[in-house]
């Protein structure tokens, strides 16, 4: 395949394997394949043998069809698919069931707001699935024209989902068309997960079941009856259950084992024994689950972190460390063992008949079905994820540098081609607790073939490297994380890539809190900068985004403005980005809930003010991460903005 350069537009080629299942007998797979077609994402479901061949598309409808689960029998499939028919015209993503020996899809149900998230009874005669819970929280008069929402909880809105005007529900109805959906959860909470015990006798799920919650839900484990009822205790642990599997082994759950957690916190496998939770726990740095994210990486899958039950002692999840994840096997006994290595990112995980398999980002590569092999082999089993990333992939270079204070940091380098000495773009990654890896993201590839080194960092702040490393930025925004990130600019130029005066800055969410930051606290040290969906303003996000208080509690290491409010302003970006002159774009999401508009806003009223050269571009109905999931022709443009501010304010 012949190499060529990235280009932004090259994005309406992309294709993405986004989730998996493997039938009982561990014979077959099937996968979701989703491709941008007339502007619009499309996802298919296909199939292909476990042994691995050729792979045969089973659904053709202009939707996307998601989430495949098979029945215990290994005959039927049920899939989520936004497919209309004369009953849902509205499109509202609903629940459909196909036979595998051929015959069309039928719909299964036709809820106001859609359905997700299914899972067959262990017989095979029901399914579990989330949905809305039907019940209003705050709407007063008519949903369609209300007179006024009445709001009394912390917890009313969510980025990417807009006013929870209802909380998520466990339902249950038999596996056929026509039947009739039953709630099984009290409306009274977000139902997060949902599962059922290995004999069906009991339906398991994930939530904060507390009425006075003054901020976040911390779940727990609960169990009810397939026919309803009070919900029982089912595990605790303080700070949360976040994923679980009910199997022959029992229930095995992770958690974090610190109360009210911000995200610097370890996720731990725990175990269910004696009615408490074990901890199975022989790792250091690593945390449960996947902290790493891109455009190349199915992040639909991540969360919650995926595990299963390999056998009645043994448990399999994915685990982090060092922005790569890898399958870890978990025993009863305490074992504790990684079936894979290397630099992979495994972001969706399935087991069957004593067979592991996973969607991983190999290296550079695009997302594939692999098989989980003795000997932590990878077995490539599909090839059309990644067939249309050839051309552009590139393997970047690991980067690597100790800090004087003991740890060492970690980073990777993708150069323009040629290797020649070029300007260099610092990409800050978001979180702050979360992770780079070496998949690079699109505007990593298009700067690099637009002529720039560039250069993406996991800076003390992110996790995957141990608790100590990620905690030692909380309270102190700005403080450890830059000298991190000036550690590994200062190792490029010393390598002789770029020069001091053609560095840029790039970065998202925390990742824009620190262009900023470093634009107003370092002065001069950055020729130009693009910022998205930041933080600025720690108080206008602490009353306007969805999860304010932590991230302001995250910075500052103070619960309230109040607390310290010179802390507050200190830690603040737009407080000092009156001292910025290099030139400034800010792309911004109009329905981010995260990190909402008005952190834009700050920072480009007073370099206006002050006449300073700053622009400001808005995508309208986008939320936080549009760079991975919104519209296409928007992260084009957004591609395209980035390779132009940097071609133009950085040679």
């Amino acid at each position: 395949m012949t190499p060529r350069a990235f280009r932004p537009s090259d994005l309406s080629r992309q294709v993405m394997i986004q989730g998996i299942a493997l039938s009982p007998a561990g014979d077959t797979i099937v996968y979701a394949r989703r491709t941008i077609e007339k502007g619009k994402y499309r996802t298919r479901l296909w199939s292909v043998p476990w042994k691995g061949g050729r792979a045969e598309q089973l659904t053709f409808a202009d939707a996307n069809d998601t989430k495949p689960v098979f029945s215990p029998d290994g005959r039927s499939l049920v899939f989520v698919s936004d497919r209309q028919t004369n009953d849902t015209k509205d499109a509202k993503p609903q629940l459909w069931k196909m036979s595998l020996h051929g015959g069309e899809p039928r719909v299964l149900t036709n809820l106001p707001d859609g359905a997700a998230a299914p899972a067959w009874s262990p017989d095979g005669s029901k399914l579990l699935f989330l949905a809305a819970s039907g019940e209003q929280r705050f709407i007063v008069g008519k949903r369609e024209d209300p007179v006024a929402r009445h709001i009394r909880q912390y917890i009313w809105r969510a980025d990417g989902t807009g006013i929870r005007d209802q909380w998520t529900s466990a339902w249950l109805m038999a596996a056929r068309p026509g039947a009739k959906p039953l709630r099984l959860t009290r409306p009274a909470f977000e139902v997060q997960a949902a599962f059922w015990a290995p004999d069906g006798r009991r339906v398991g799920f994930l939530a904060d079941t507390r009425r006075d919650i003054v901020q976040f839900e911390i779940p727990q484990a609960w169990s009810v009856t397939p026919s309803g009822g009070r919900e029982r205790p089912l595990a605790s642990l303080p700070g949360g259950i976040w994923d679980a599997a009910w199997g022959k082994g029992g229930l095995a759950a992770i958690g974090i084992e610190t109360p009210d957690p911000i995200g610097w916190e370890r996720q731990v496998v725990h175990v269910l024994d004696g009615g408490e939770l074990r901890p199975i726990d022989g790792l250091v740095e690593e945390t449960a689950g996947v902290t790493t994210y891109g455009d190349l990486l199915d992040e639909s899958s991540s969360f919650p972190a995926t595990m299963a039950w390999i056998d009645d002692r043994h448990v399999v999840a994915l685990v982090s460390r060092r922005g790569r994840s890898h399958v870890y096997r978990f025993g009863r006994d305490g074992s504790v063992e990684p079936l894979t290595d290397g630099d992979v990112v495994c972001t969706a995980l399935a087991a069957a008949a004593g067979r592991i398999l996973v969607v991983a980002n190999v290296g550079a590569d695009a997302g594939e079905v692999y098989a989980v092999e003795p000997g932590r082999e990878l077995r490539r089993i599909t090839t059309n994820g990644s067939r249309w990333f050839g051309p552009f992939r590139r393997e970047p270079e690991l980067i690597l540098a100790n800090h004087p204070e003991g740890h060492q940091v970690e980073g990777w380098l993708l150069e323009p081609r040629g290797k020649r000495k070029a300007p260099l773009v610092v990409n800050v990654h978001g979180g702050p607790h979360a992770a780079h890896c070496p998949t690079p993201w699109m505007e990593m590839l298009a700067l690099a073939d637009a002529g720039f080194n560039v250069l993406w960092v996991n800076p003390r702040g992110s996790v995957g490297y141990g608790e100590d490393f990620a905690r030692a930025i909380v309270g102190a925004w700005g403080d450890a994380d830059a000298s991190d990130l000036f550690l590994l600019i200062d190792r490029v130029v010393r390598l002789g890539n770029t020069d001091r005066k053609r560095i840029g800055v790039l970065g998202l969410s925390y990742g824009g809190y620190m262009v900023h930051f470093l634009l107003g606290h370092f002065p001069g040290r950055f020729a130009a900068a693009v910022s998205e969906n930041p933080v600025t303003d720690l108080v206008s996000e602490f009353g306007n985004a969805d999860y304010g208080t932590d991230i302001g509690r995250m910075a500052t290491g103070k619960a309230l403005p109040s607390d310290s409010p010179d802390l507050w302003l200190d830690r603040s970006p737009y407080a000092q980005i009156h001292l910025n002159e290099a030139p400034l774009l800010l792309l911004q999401s109009d329905a981010d809930l995260r990190c909402p508009p008005v952190n834009s806003e700050i920072p480009f009223a007073i370099l206006k003010t002050l006449d300073r050269k700053v622009e400001m571009v808005r995508y309208p109905d986008e939320s936080h991460t549009m760079f991975i999931g919104g519209r296409p022709d928007r992260r084009i443009d957004r591609l395209e903005r980035i390779v132009g501010w940097f071609r133009q304010y950085l040679r």
